[in-house]
């Protein structure tokens, strides 16, 4: 089982690898078709570029993802730690999200008065995972609340939603790789079920922890601390 387990791992790297070129290729003729096709004033064509550059956008993030799994499962994940403010950087993750959903609000409550040591690049993506599962799971909700606090010790973000809710039982397997929650119904949802993966081992190693408060039917609340203490982790 685990000789299996390894040779997906590295089939999943290597591949993973190997796309990232062709993809950042195609990327590249998207935008200098769009670039002429905007000159000429062919809005037909162009509607279709615009269309054919937001899936290039989402298998880049999609091959991102697996290469940052594969770099956690071999402790190579890249940190920069540099004192942010997390209300800016948190402000930034809402508007860059709000522009995916024309059916969410997303509210940002609170303030942090303290800047912290952090990698912006990595906490923002902690909160636009948990941003773009809050919209995924809420399908019939209006809104999602971003919440910040702090206390002496520590800050505090919460990103809450109003959709299926996550039952006991799938509650202490959402963190596990390749795991993805169905509703009621027994629908399963689109994904890899790799973000909160990537987002427990982002927290872990800033010296948080990322938790969920759910009930099924009735939404989730994730929910995870940042030290104000340099308690970066290594491993």
């Amino acid at each position: 089982m685990q000789k299996a387990i390894s040779h997906r791992d590295n089939f999943i790297s290597i591949a993973s690898h190997e796309l990232k070129t062709p993809v950042t290729s195609l990327k590249v003729y998207a935008e200098i078709l769009l670039r002429q096709f905007k000159n000429k004033g062919d809005e037909k064509t162009l509607d279709y570029l615009i269309k054919i550059n937001k899936q290039i956008d989402k298998l880049t993030a999609l091959i991102q993802d697996l290469l940052n799994v594969s770099r956690i499962q071999k402790n190579q994940m890249a940190y920069r730690m540099e004192l942010c403010d997390l209300n800016e950087l948190a402000k930034e993750a809402v508007e860059n999200t709000q522009q995916i959903t024309d059916h969410h609000k997303i509210l940002l409550k609170g303030k942090i008065k303290r800047k912290i040591l952090c990698d912006r690049e990595r906490i923002s993506q902690v909160i636009i995972n948990l941003l773009t599962n809050a919209i995924k799971y809420s399908p019939l909700a209006d809104k999602i609340i971003v919440t910040l606090s702090q206390n002496k010790k520590e800050t505090l973000i919460a990103v809450s939603d109003f959709g299926i809710g996550i039952s006991k039982e799938h509650q202490r397997k959402v963190f596990d790789r390749f795991y993805r929650i169905s509703d009621t119904n027994g629908e399963t949802y689109p994904g890899l079920g790799i973000g909160l993966f990537i987002s427990q081992a982002i927290v872990k190693r800033h010296g948080g922890e990322i938790k969920i408060i759910s009930v099924a039917g009735k939404g989730s609340t994730f929910r995870f601390n940042l030290p104000f203490t340099k308690k970066y982790s290594k491993s």
